[in-house]
This record gives structure tokens, sequence and C-alpha cells, in this order.
């Protein structure tokens, strides 16, 4: 996918919180990919005319969280 992770932070309660790049065209597929992953992670766009998704994730599944955005960076879709 035409994705990259542009900045990780962690927030003061242990949430990962990941800033990905995204192509336009690309922006709702990752977004249906993301819906699917209910209770890991929630996203938003919190710019809409700039390429960012904003993805907090639960401390119990960054890592988890990590592997899955490493293989959609990966993926050639």
């Amino acid at each position: 996918m035409d994705i990259e992770l542009s900045r990780t932070t962690t927030l003061a309660d242990g949430v990962k919180r990941f800033r990905i790049k995204t192509a336009d065209k690309e922006r709702i597929y990752i977004g249906y990919f993301l819906e699917s992953f209910e209770g890991m992670c929630n996203y938003t766009t919190p710019n809409k005319n700039k390429p960012y998704l904003q993805v907090d994730v639960v401390p119990n599944y960054s890592d988890q969280f990590e592997e899955i955005l490493k293989f959609l960076i990966d993926w050639k879709l």
C-alpha cells in the first residue's frame, strides 16, 4: 500500500499514537482494515486536507499493530 509511518508517540496513559501518511486513493482501504481491528485501535483524520491518519492503539495491542502496519506498508496492493 502507498502508506508510511510518519511518527509514533506514547501518550500519558500508555496508548501509542501513530501518524500514518497515506495517498488519497489508499485512505479508504486502510480505514476498512483498521475498522476490522475493533477494540485494538481507533483512528481519525485530524485534518481532512492533509494526507495523514492518526491511529491510537491500546497498550495491549501495540506490538501486534506494529506487525500489521509493517505488513500493510510492504504490501504491494
